[in-house]
């Protein structure tokens, strides 16, 4: 076994230590990833980090925005200890500490025998490894930020086409597509969200058209889909500063992986207070 350490240096200047246990490591934007970057800067999946006999290996799982290390195009690349990985504008660290009572394998065990510093090396790096892991446990999960983001644009979207056939035309297929993902709300939340935007901008091009009737049905699907999210989303947030008070994780996980997909897209001290309490529950999910 052994574990896994990075250090994430974002560009704000913030430095952050993540240890994973274990021998893998799957590094993106998911929120099952166990380095969860932020879905401006990495894929879903972005970079795979495995381990070797010792020897650690990433692999490029995305193409956009392309993963370097040392600031050359990765594809599949052995890393050292001082080998950076780079992922949009942000740039890793990654080292592997291997279980002691495994002795890292017969290598290791030769080289601790004719050389004591090395044994010593690694104790000293096993005990760091622990010592992060867990600080980070004890670290209180600290108290939402009083303002959540606005799921919805305050302004109605416009309608792209000018002519009335076009524009009737360009309605009908918003509004099939909106049908499709409002169907698939009960299992991929986010689809809600995009859903209220595809009637909205079809009410509108209705209207260009002269469908008045059209327009208002669509209007009324859009705002009742929007009210439903809405009222989730905030009862959600109240549940989950309850849920992290009374320590309830099964739970404060669930709710905290619904807010993500809703907030997919959005910036502020809200969307990334979310994803510092998903980095934290992790290591709850795994105790509890």
């Amino acid at each position: 076994m052994g574990i896994i350490q990075f250090d994430i240096r974002h560009p704000d200047a913030r430095r952050e230590a993540i240890v994973i246990e274990g021998e893998r490591a799957m590094i993106g934007s998911a929120s099952h990833c166990d380095v969860r970057l932020p879905m401006d800067q990495a894929a879903y999946e972005h970079v795979l980090i495995e381990s070797f006999s010792g020897t650690l290996r990433a692999e490029a799982k995305a193409d956009h925005p392309p993963a370097t290390i040392n600031n050359m195009p990765l594809n599949a690349s052995a890393l050292s200890a001082d080998s950076v990985l780079g992922i949009g504008r942000i740039r890793i660290f990654v080292t592997f500490v291997p279980d002691l009572a495994e002795g890292g394998g017969p290598r290791t065990k030769e080289k601790s025998k004719s050389n004591p510093m090395v044994q010593l090396g690694l104790v000293v790096m096993f005990g760091l490894g622990a010592y992060v892991l867990l600080a980070d446990d004890e670290t209180p999960i600290a108290p939402p930020p009083a303002q959540a983001p606005e799921l919805f644009a305050a302004t109605v979207p416009t309608c792209p086409q000018t002519d009335p056939s076009a524009a009737r035309a360009f309605a009908l297929e918003q509004c099939e597509l909106g049908d499709t993902k409002r169907e698939r709300v009960p299992f991929a939340v986010r689809e809600g969200v995009d859903a209220v935007s595809l009637f909205e901008l079809g009410a509108a091009c209705f209207k260009v058209a002269g469908a008045q009737d059209d327009a208002r049905y669509a209007e009324e699907i859009a705002t009742g889909l929007k009210r439903e999210l809405v009222d989730d989303f905030r009862s959600r947030r109240i549940r989950l500063s309850h849920v992290l008070e009374v320590k309830d994780y099964e739970l404060a996980i669930k709710d905290v992986r619904v807010l993500a997909a809703l907030t997919d897209g959005k910036k502020g001290p809200y969307v990334e207070w979310l994803h510092q309490v998903g980095q934290q529950l992790k290591g709850k999910e795994v105790k509890e």
